[in-house]
């Protein structure tokens, strides 16, 4: 009250994001409790692909490497969607998260893997 709310410019920062706010918050609430899919998920037609398909997929053809930009490119999902379904398969033990000699992270899928590709662990 004193303040003003930072003199006033909190409150025309609220004002003006308040209606975008709330509806990210629903969005995020309506994929938890199930209501709605994730962007990830959605497609044309009746064909549903699961994340973890677009991992392996995108893995294939890759010799066993994906990085979240990837995943996000071609799942049409965000990169924290992407990030967190990566480190999904990693806490599940169906992947792993590596560095290239680069100093990039990448996640690896020892399955689909090709042996020549330089790495370090």
């Amino acid at each position: 009250m004193l303040t003003g709310g930072l003199l006033g410019i909190g409150s025309i920062y609220d004002l003006v994001t308040l209606s975008k706010q709330v509806k990210q918050a629903n969005i995020e609430k309506a994929i938890l409790n199930g209501t709605i899919e994730p962007n990830y998920m959605r497609q044309s037609g009746n064909k549903k692909e699961s994340i973890e398909h677009v991992i392996l997929k995108i893995a294939k053809t890759n010799k066993g490497i994906i990085t979240s930009s990837e995943l996000a490119l071609e799942a049409k999902a965000t990169i924290e969607e992407a990030k967190k379904a990566l480190d999904n398969m990693v806490s599940k033990g169906h992947a792993e998260l590596r560095v290239r000699q680069s100093g990039s992270l990448v996640y690896a899928i020892p399955d689909l893997m090709d042996n020549n590709v330089p790495l370090v662990e």
